[in-house]
């Protein structure tokens, strides 16, 4: 039985190039200082990094099935490690927050759960975490980049990424929304592996009011086992 749900997953995607300064954007970026690091979770991407990498260690072991091959998977992982991938693209230049961090979270595990056949592995976890947090961004940040320039950070085509995102939303039912308790939930589970409360957090603003359980199995219920289980990196996207 593959480990589905994030507090079990382990993912690699192909679509990014192996380093920041191997990738031509990001030294166009940097030069015209499109890229600042403001804000960024450094602590929540931490943890989600080594659950998303001890999650697709143990996935990867497993065969893929041609039926479970989506838009998401690459035909080889890409080089750079999710850790590197969040960090030194995601975090470095689009500037996430934390809300915009555990809300792609969340919308990973809607993902595994509402499509019980899809498994994370390290053909697919990096296309989705760059189209996880677009979409977070989209729906939570007043100011947020274009499509365009989040392909560029994820190292896909533009085409691509705007395929991402309606593959994404339809997966999830074009559902957006998460409830503050379920919120609240996600981010105690993730800073309780780093054995600290969460600050003081305004739920409501980040995910609007409270109501529904946490999905069992998920980081929501701040499993142990599953604390140990994800990461990430970018790298060149090999077809």
């Amino acid at each position: 039985e593959p480990h589905k749900k994030l507090s079990r997953i382990t993912v690699r995607l192909g679509g990014c190039c192996s380093s920041a300064r191997a990738c031509p954007a990001y030294a166009e970026m940097a030069e015209h200082g499109e890229a600042s690091s403001s804000g960024t979770p450094d602590l929540i991407v931490q943890v989600i990094s080594k659950l998303l990498e001890d999650l697709v260690a143990r996935n990867d072991q497993l065969p893929l099935v041609p039926a479970q091959v989506t838009p998401f998977h690459s035909s080889r992982p890409p080089a750079i490690t999710v850790r590197n991938y969040l960090e030194d693209r995601i975090l470095k230049y689009a500037g996430c927050s934390e809300e915009t961090v555990i809300l792609a979270l969340i919308y990973i595990d809607q993902v595994v759960q509402f499509n019980p056949e899809f498994v994370i592995n390290s053909l697919n976890v990096h296309r989705l975490l760059i189209t996880a947090i677009m979409l977070a961004s989209k729906f939570f940040d007043d100011v947020y980049y274009n499509n365009a320039y989040y392909a560029r950070v994820g190292g896909i085509s533009n085409s691509e990424v705007n395929s991402l995102e309606m593959e994404m939303l339809r997966m999830i039912s074009f559902s957006l929304f998460v409830q503050g308790d379920q919120y609240e939930r996600y981010r105690a589970s993730l800073y309780s592996h780093v054995g600290q409360p969460p600050p003081p957090h305004a739920v409501a603003a980040a995910a609007g009011g409270g109501g529904g359980a946490a999905p069992r199995g998920s980081l929501a219920q701040g499993s142990a086992a599953g604390a140990a289980q994800l990461t990430r990196q970018p790298a060149a996207a090999p077809r």
